[in-house]
């Protein structure tokens, strides 16, 4: 009787599983891949977020990250929160970090509606000052963005890792 009972659910679990994700709603608020559409909104994205660095404009950074967004960056503790990114990239030490050039290429953009990724290659080059010394410094990375979009529809950040490339 257990055995015929495992297996009877078994069973009915499996067709659950196949059955659900025909059951998808498809369409432009969740379609399978992602959109000619979603893909010009996710590039528009990223060149907003390297407008916004080379203005040295914090509020409109962060305003393309979601408000629970993730950084990964290299050797570090996650940063999490719009807060917590804040004050990683914009320390209240008396110290700033003013971004002079910012290229990236996207390799790969892919996804569905609901979540997206993008993986690019980036080339930054920036001045740091603090106590009226002024370093200027350059990068080269690889770059994974993810990304969803907020309540109105709009692609947002949210995870960001990088990892620097040797120069």
């Amino acid at each position: 009787m257990v055995t015929l009972l495992s297996h009877r659910s078994l069973v009915l679990c499996l067709l659950w599983m196949a059955a659900v994700p025909a059951c998808r709603p498809v369409g432009p608020t969740n379609p399978v891949t992602l959109t000619d559409a979603d893909r010009a909104a996710i590039q528009a994205l990223d060149t907003a977020f390297i407008k916004a660095w080379l203005r040295d404009d914090t509020a409109a950074v962060l305003r393309l990250f979601q408000p629970d967004a993730v950084l990964l960056p290299p050797n570090s503790t996650p940063i999490i929160g719009l807060d917590a990114i804040k004050a990683y990239w914009w320390p209240t030490d008396g110290s700033h970090t003013r971004i002079t050039g910012f290229t990236r290429h996207l390799s790969e953009v892919e996804g569905s509606g609901v979540i997206a990724y993008f993986v690019g290659s980036a080339s930054l080059d920036w001045v740091y000052q603090r106590d009226g010394k002024e370093t200027a410094q350059t990068s080269r990375s690889t770059d994974l963005v993810v990304l969803k979009p907020d309540a109105a529809g709009r692609w947002r950040i949210a995870r960001q890792m990088w990892t620097q490339l040797p120069p």
